[in-house]
């Protein structure tokens, strides 16, 4: 009788969250618009080195890469809650941006 190998059982497995991955993108062979990553409605923000940063998830790669960008992974993110310590209340929300616009010129509310 052949035994069924020890290891993936798509059945057998848990539940398990999907993975993330950080990456970033860039324009690719084609030189594709990095405006265009906009259309995929990605949480992103600008790397420093010219391209998009985001955290994605394997199908969201494989689109990437599928419509002609580079994409170059960087690490895992583990799925877990936002850490509470993370969360600001709108007040300290408030307060930080005053800070950082402190000293400039305001135009008069009417």
């Amino acid at each position: 009788m052949a035994r069924k190998p020890k290891g993936i059982d798509k059945g057998s497995r848990p539940q398990q969250a999907e993975a993330r991955f950080e990456a970033t993108v860039h324009p690719g062979e084609y030189n594709i618009a990095l405006a265009r990553v906009a259309d995929l409605d990605l949480d992103r923000v600008p790397d420093p080195q010219g391209g998009v940063r985001v955290i994605v998830t394997a199908d969201e790669l494989a689109e990437l890469v599928r419509r002609g960008y580079e994409v170059r992974v960087f690490r895992s993110v583990p799925v877990e809650p936002l850490d509470p310590a993370l969360i600001q209340s709108d007040e300290q929300a408030m307060r930080w941006l005053e800070e950082r616009v402190a000293g400039i010129r305001r135009g008069e509310k009417s």
